[in-house]
């Protein structure tokens, strides 16, 4: 069976990237033929490892020099370039990443889809997974992937979806709640909905948590609250001026967080970190795992942390309350308390063995996060789906989940 991906770049960074990769990974593992379509493409490889069985196929390359080719005619490159003047019309306004496309890369990506013929089409953000439904053969089993609640999407998106979402085979989900919410938008139709939490694997290395750093990853947008983040270590500098916060990653929001930090005179003990490719080696290097988020669907980054033995200080959003513990493997803050938050990560910050208490079990805990768990869901899901997809195949192919292989 082959696997097909649609992801906006799996060149960059980010949990949705690296949850595809993962995921890719793990399918390559099993014997699937994989591929991955990136729209963009901004470097020679890709930031996370891929398995060398694994295809990729890039729409838009973004690197220096490679907007044309050395022999495409001048005519070409006219229409090229007026086309990618012009907005996206089908990439709703609504999306994260709207600004980065345009028509050009639009009809690319319609082009990409028309030839996928076969197989499983997995989508990764909303306006992907309602493209799908109509550009994608119908022979192909088409999965969408949710990893926001129906309500935290914009009003012309969720119109969109109640609309073109019934038209897809499977849609997953990665918490609880976001399963109800879209039970109750697909009322009726006969989309089969399946929570499938984000994967990862758990290395043997471990934090020694002796470090006194708090370290936190992500883009540099609003919805990952770094200013309130900023803010409450600012009121932590108060009793633990010898401590310091990392912050890894890379966004719009970059001079605003550095005037803040400038602000708040914390520039000794807060940084603005450049993105990794190794965000696991810098969480070995910390004590607290820190996660402001104003809104957090998963947290990919929590069971990233939580995998190395680093316990985590949260907003109790709806992904990181479904995964943390509270007062187990780590701490649940109510949403947008900023002195909350500061006490929060004080109260670990002062105590060793209490972190290496949350730590353990956390790195115990997070193994319901790993592909011996999670890998079996998605096998279930390609199980089921061709069998609905395909009745007259039922019994004649079945998967031996433990080898990945036909028999």
């Amino acid at each position: 069976m082959k696997i097909t991906f649609l992801v906006y770049n799996i060149f960059g960074m980010g949990g949705t990237v690296r949850t595809v990769s993962n995921t890719a990974n793990y399918f390559a593992s099993r014997n699937y033929e994989v591929e991955i379509i990136s729209v963009r493409r901004t470097s020679a490889k890709p930031m996370f490892e891929l398995d060398g069985r694994i295809t990729i196929k890039t729409i838009f390359d973004a690197r220096r020099g490679k907007l044309f080719g050395k022999h495409t005619p001048l005519y070409q490159k006219i229409i090229k370039r007026i086309l990618m003047k012009l907005p996206s019309v089908f990439i709703d306004k609504a999306e994260d990443l709207y600004h980065m496309f345009n028509l050009f890369v639009d009809l690319k990506i319609i082009a990409a889809l028309r030839q996928v013929k076969e197989g499983v089409f997995i989508t990764t953000i909303p306006s992907f997974n309602i493209l799908a439904t109509k550009y994608v053969s119908p022979q192909v089993i088409k999965i969408g992937q949710e990893h926001k609640y129906f309500a935290g999407h914009g009003p012309s998106l969720r119109k969109k979806i109640r609309k073109h979402y019934r038209k897809l085979d499977a849609l997953t989900c990665l918490t609880d709640s976001e399963i109800e919410s879209y039970s109750e938008v697909l009322k009726g139709s006969k989309v089969a909905l399946y929570k499938v939490e984000n994967a990862t694997a758990v290395p043997k290395e471990t934090a020694k948590l002796n470090q006194k750093t708090v370290i936190a990853a992500g883009r540099y947008v609003p919805e990952k609250g770094f200013d309130l983040l900023i803010s409450a270590f600012s009121k932590v500098l108060e009793k633990h001026p010898d401590w310091k916060l990392k912050i890894f990653g890379g966004g719009r929001e970059e001079k605003a967080l550095r005037d803040q930090i400038m602000e708040t005179k914390t520039f000794n003990n807060i940084y603005l970190m450049p993105k990794t490719s190794d965000v696991l080696k810098e969480m070995e290097n910390a004590s607290v795992y820190a996660l402001s988020s104003r809104e957090e669907s998963f947290g990919m980054v929590i069971i990233e942390a939580m995998s190395v033995g680093l316990p985590c200080v949260s907003f109790a959003c709806a992904g990181p309350k479904e995964i943390i513990r509270h007062q187990e493997d780590g701490l649940l803050i109510e949403e947008g308390n900023v002195e909350a938050l500061a006490d929060g990560l004080v109260r670990l910050m002062e105590s060793e063995e209490l972190r290496k208490e949350y730590g353990k079990r956390a790195k115990k805990n997070v193994l319901s996060y790993t592909f011996d768990v999670v890998g079996g869901k998605w096998e279930h899901i390609l199980k089921e789906q061709s069998e609905l997809k395909f009745p007259e195949n039922k019994g004649t192919e079945e998967r031996d989940v433990r080898k990945g292989t036909a028999v």
